[in-house]
């Protein structure tokens, strides 16, 4: 059976093991690892080599994540068994990120503390110009209790990704209506109609389908290290 096969998935940046909870149900063999901490000025692609190590489960898995955690698993898989990765609402490059996102890309001088403080100022000084969704994700940032969430968009901004994640084999799901990561800059195998970005929750039917197929798929593909390919 290809449930036997572990599935790890990683949640977005500002959500946790709930975001998953109906796939939980589903899957008896998925595991939503909490977050780690990062450590100062710490890369996505050292964070996410220390997150493999943890959370490993010496054996062939699939590893995946929505949004900020497939960013995450893309990097995290080349250090795992992974038959392959699962993008759920997510990205697999730079280059699919909206401009707003891609914008933070000039933040990269800064220190993800530093960062928090000049979103600070952009959302007060500039906040009548700024799209709500830009103005809201700023201040988010400015948040005193959001250092996770300034790290993960730091890390973001100066993110591409390794040789090995881009040999990775990848299945893709999205939503026809996601607004923070929309689909028209993605490249997903299976498009959900009228579906947002938080896809494990408002479509878990279609969710739980994408993982038994791609849990087939991994389990019948040849596979090998994906830093050795």
């Amino acid at each position: 059976m290809s449930e036997d096969l572990p599935i790890l998935l990683l949640s977005g940046m500002g959500a946790d093991g709930r975001l998953f909870a109906p796939q939980q149900a589903a899957f008896p063999n998925l595991r939503v690892p909490a977050w780690i901490d990062p450590l100062r000025g710490e890369s996505l692609r050292s964070y996410a080599t220390r997150f493999a190590r943890r959370v490993d489960p010496a054996r062939p898995c699939l590893v995946g994540g929505a949004s900020f955690g497939g960013i995450v698993a893309l990097e995290m898989a080349p250090h795992l068994q992974a038959r392959a990765c699962v993008l759920i609402a997510s990205v697999r490059s730079p280059d699919e990120l909206p401009w707003g996102w891609r914008a933070l890309r000039l933040a990269a001088a800064f220190s993800p503390e530093q960062l928090g403080t000049a979103a600070g100022l952009v959302a007060r000084f500039l906040a009548s110009s700024l799209p709500a969704e830009t103005r809201q994700r700023l201040q988010r940032l400015a948040r005193p209790k959001a250092a996770f969430v300034r790290w993960a968009s730091w890390a973001v901004s100066q993110w591409w990704p390794s040789p090995a994640a881009r040999r990775l084999q990848v299945f893709h799901i999205h939503g026809a209506l996601d607004q923070t990561l929309p689909v028209r800059y993605t490249r997903p195998d299976v498009v959900v109609p009228r579906g947002g970005h938080l896809l494990p929750l408002t479509h878990a039917a279609e969710v739980n389908r994408f993982l038994r197929e791609s849990l087939e798929r991994a389990r019948s593909a040849a596979w090998s290290p994906a830093g050795l390919r």
